[in-house]
């Protein structure tokens, strides 16, 4: 993708440089331009290594989806090229009660072996969850998606899981990831309160220590109180590993909660982060040096990039040797100046 290679200058190199960059520049080479309108960065921060995924919106209406539908109607009819095709066809035009508000595609590139392409996850965006609580998620339309059949004790395992959450408790996002092992469906909550993860940790069957998980939640509550939780459902039951999804105060239900937040707004969280050894220097000035306004000029005139933190992921699993690993969501925001 040219356009992404253009904007080289606007990324800081502790976050993404050398073979990070090459990989990730090789991973998405087939996107169009406007892959870069609506999307972001997933930088880790618990390792020097500068590499990153991508995360990129397929918007209605968008060269991205227009492109996605081409290349998965040219692809084998089994493929998961063609079956997200088959989505995006499906969902192209979400009415304002549609159950599937939007549908992001996350490259992994980071963690996978040079040279491999492997399929995009896929998390859906859901609507408001019914007055009456009772949330009925998309299991069907994800695992199409992705070009998996269906599975019923999946499919069950999900509903135990919906059916354990707290009151005010609903799903924001489900997720699939086909390039990992094994297959799982991934639940973002949100409405879940700081007093009630433990407990609601424990009525899903969370594998690990709850009351450890939880502790380690309580250590960012002060700079960054808001918060989703991460959960992958197996049919056999919940992964070790649970995610906090971390934002600023007040951010947490906003689309682009990272705009107009500067880097001293997300100083504290970041801090806190490094002080307990979540993040390394290295990560920790890459973010410094992210968080800002940029201005790019064309034929048009003047666009403005926004770059700032959508939030920061704590992936914890709570076991006999309990391990944090940190991640930071970097958004990319264009508009222009008239």
């Amino acid at each position: 993708m040219q356009a992404l290679a253009e904007l080289r200058r606007f990324l800081p190199s502790a976050l993404l440089d050398g073979a990070g960059w090459e990989r990730l520049l090789a991973r998405v080479d087939d996107l169009p331009a406007a892959a870069l309108e609506y999307c972001g960065f997933e930088f880790r921060l618990h390792t020097a290594e500068p590499a990153a995924d991508l995360l990129v919106a397929a918007l209605p209406d968008n060269p991205v989806t227009a492109h996605l539908i081409r290349v998965g109607e040219a692809a084998a009819p089994d493929s998961p090229a063609a079956a997200l095709a088959r989505h995006l066809r499906a969902h192209a035009h979400p009415g304002p009660d549609a159950a599937i508000e939007l549908t992001g595609l996350e490259y992994d590139v980071a963690e996978t072996p040079p040279g491999a392409r492997p399929p995009p996850g896929v998390f859906l965006r859901l609507g408001a969850p019914p007055a009456d609580g009772a949330q009925t998620l998309p299991i069907a339309a994800l695992a199409n998606a992705v070009g998996w059949q269906d599975d019923a004790a999946e499919r069950a395992a999900v509903d135990r899981a919906v059916a354990a959450l707290p009151p005010g408790g609903h799903v924001a996002f489900v997720g699939a990831l086909p390039g990992r092992a094994p297959r799982g469906v991934r639940l973002i909550v949100g409405g879940v309160g700081h007093d009630a993860v433990a407990a609601t940790l424990e009525r899903l069957g969370f594998p690990g220590s709850a009351q450890a998980a939880t502790a380690v939640l309580a250590e960012l509550r002060g700079p960054l109180p808001d918060f989703r939780l991460a959960v992958d459902v197996f049919a056999q039951g919940l992964s070790p590993r649970v995610g906090f999804e971390l934002f600023m105060a007040g951010r947490a239900s906003e689309a682009q909660p990272g705009l107009g937040v500067t880097w001293a707004d997300w100083l504290p969280g970041i801090q806190a982060l490094r002080q307990r050894g979540w993040c390394v220097p290295e990560k920790f000035r890459g973010l410094r040096e992210w968080i800002g306004l940029e201005r790019l000029y064309d034929q048009e005139g003047v666009r403005l990039l926004h770059k700032g933190l959508h939030h920061v992921k704590l992936a914890v699993t709570a076991g006999a040797e309990q391990q944090v690993l940190a991640k930071a969501y970097g958004s990319f925001l264009f508009s222009r100046v008239l």
